[in-house]
């Protein structure tokens, strides 16, 4: 039996296909920024790692660590946010206790595996406002964190607002 919060969103925002496109275009440029710098973490890491606990050159170890370094955040940003996408029709977001529905892509945010770890208003370009779901789950190296964001329509502010509260007066 479905509990009751997969039938109850606890908040449900449609957008135009000019206001989706505008967020699509800012949020594809947050997440391309966070994969550069990604890209770069491992790439020093791994090729101080290989040149220190495999002992090999420096030339060695940045050709292991260029493809890596490139490859994963490529493939980070292909398969974890297939929900940012230009020309939605009727696009809408829809949260749920432990769930986000963006364009019918489901992101879980909260299961036995993982946890909304924070969650707060951002300002983004062209004065729009976006709520931010960090959310974390555990790996073998310690906890690890994405965070996905969404679009909060002009008219939903004190809704997202009230999302916050609900969510720190829980924790």
């Amino acid at each position: 039996m479905l509990s009751k919060f997969e039938f109850d969103a606890l908040a449900e925002w449609h957008y135009s296909e000019g206001e989706w496109n505008e967020f699509v275009t800012i949020e594809k440029a947050n997440k391309k920024e966070d994969n550069i710098y990604f890209g770069i973490g491992i790439l020093v890491l791994s090729t101080i790692g290989l040149m220190i606990f495999r002992n090999t050159s420096f030339l060695t170890a940045l050709t292991f660590a260029i493809p890596f370094s490139i490859l994963i955040p490529y493939l980070r940003m292909r398969f974890s946010y297939k929900h940012l996408k230009y020309n939605v029709k009727k696009p809408f977001v829809k949260i749920y206790e432990n769930y986000i529905l963006i364009n019918n892509h489901k992101i879980e945010v909260s299961s036995t595996k993982k946890r909304i770890k924070g969650l707060k208003i951002i300002k983004a370009k062209n004065n729009l406002q976006l709520l931010e779901i960090d959310i974390q789950w555990i790996t073998r190296k310690g906890p690890t964190n994405d965070e996905f964001r969404v679009l909060i329509p002009h008219n939903k502010i004190s809704e997202a607002e009230k999302l916050v509260n609900q969510f720190y007066k829980k924790v």
